[in-house]
């Protein structure tokens, strides 16, 4: 099941994400569960946020994360 959140529950967690520190590519890439877990006041639908956002940076995909749209295969260029 895909979820789609909405831009301001994304800014919100990626301001919790950056100020803890996180807020590179490669900081976030290099980031583990054990590094969540010590944010403080992380909902887990924050993680989620967070886990997905790292996907995004790893394929390059930061847009369709933003905007919601996920679709596999579609690349038009």
């Amino acid at each position: 099941m895909e979820t789609k959140y909405n831009l301001s529950q994304i800014t919100k967690t990626l301001e919790k994400l950056f100020d803890a520190g996180f807020n590179t590519d490669k900081k976030i890439l290099a980031m583990k569960m054990e590094d969540l877990a010590k944010l403080p006041n992380l909902t887990s639908n924050e993680t989620l946020i967070i886990i997905e956002f790292k996907t995004a940076i790893k394929n390059r995909d930061l847009i369709a994360f933003l905007s919601g749209n996920k679709e596999k295969g579609n690349d038009k260029q």
